[in-house]
């Protein structure tokens, strides 16, 4: 019997795992179109660092929310629960199984949870929060927030970055505690998710991450730094702040030599990547799949499709791959 409750498939993972290829693989065997959950993929004209998909993949299958906004437009997570919706519901009316490839935790909680959305991070709280981190890293930062909201400190791990840094900086733009904010959360929405989370060994993540910057230091990425100064953007416009834009404009304005910029960037991508993979495993539900790392998108693709997991969940919507 098939289930008529929406599906949602989900495929995330830290950074520079493989998501892009392995979603376009998927997706070519789905007879489907990918909604992108990445918050700097979203933006026009930032395209080398982000690690936009390239034209060929753009051509082999749909990708929506890619390059999207202007810059200085306003994409948070509310908006991309809209507009990510809307999609799918275009794909369910199509028969299609819409397909979420990306990092970003908070948009996909939002399709998938009902996340209440009232509380946004402000830029002199993400400030506060990086003078706190380099006074005291993660420590230092859960102290705080079990001082000040002892009830959602007592319900994420110590470790747990993004969550910690989500809670001080919340309270520090709003004035709202996340323990407020989550009692007043909305019921679980009525669709039927699987997560998959890509998980490789963590010495060739560091590996992928460190080829990834070289690679996109390659391909232009100066150039296009400078191109984006040109057309008048900078640390005000919320991409420009994400890991490695930031550094690389810190370079261009000289705060940051450029011998440091590599590493500065690999060193950030890396703490990201290791907060996504926190955040990915605390989610209930979520099915971890463990590779080596070496395999290609398509061999990926097919470890997917044969979890027992993913051939369940397909036949309970009528899915054939």
């Amino acid at each position: 019997m098939v289930d008529e409750t929406p599906p949602l498939f989900i495929l995330t993972g830290p950074t520079a795992c493989g998501k892009t290829g392995a979603g376009v693989e998927l997706a070519l065997r789905l007879g489907t179109e990918i909604i992108s959950a990445d918050s700097v993929q979203v933006y026009k004209y930032f395209d080398i660092g982000s690690a936009k998909p390239s034209p060929e993949q753009l051509a082999m299958v749909s990708h929506h929310l890619v390059g999207v906004a202007q810059p200085e437009e306003e994409f948070n997570a509310a908006r991309f629960r809209d507009e990510a919706l809307a999609i799918a519901s275009s794909l369910w009316a199509e028969g299609k199984l819409p397909l979420v490839v990306g990092g970003t935790g908070l948009y996909i909680k939002a399709i998938t949870q009902g996340l209440n959305l009232a509380g946004q991070i402000g830029e002199e709280a993400e400030a506060e929060l990086e003078r706190l981190w380099n006074l005291g890293g993660q420590k230092l930062l859960y102290e705080k927030l079990q001082k000040d909201d002892p009830e959602w400190a007592a319900r994420i791990h110590p470790n747990d970055t993004f969550r910690t840094r989500r809670g001080v900086g919340v309270l520090l733009t709003t004035g709202r505690r996340m323990s407020q904010i989550f009692s007043a959360n909305p019921d679980k929405p009525a669709r039927h998710v699987l997560t998959l989370v890509m998980d490789i060994p963590k010495d060739i993540l560091r590996k992928r991450i460190t080829a990834r910057v070289e690679e996109m230091m390659s391909k232009g990425w100066t150039e296009e730094l400078n191109m984006l100064k040109e057309m008048g953007y900078n640390m005000a416009h919320k991409p420009m702040r994400a890991i490695g834009y930031k550094e690389m404009f810190a370079v261009h304005q000289g705060t940051m030599d450029p011998l440091d910029v590599k590493e500065a960037i690999v060193r950030g991508t890396w703490a990201l990547a290791r907060r996504q993979l926190t955040w990915w495993r605390s989610v209930k539900d979520s099915v971890i799949v463990s590779l080596d790392g070496e395999e290609t998108a398509a061999m990926t693709a097919e470890v997917i499709l044969s979890r027992d997991e993913v051939r369940k969940y397909f036949s309970l919507h009528g899915v054939k791959a």
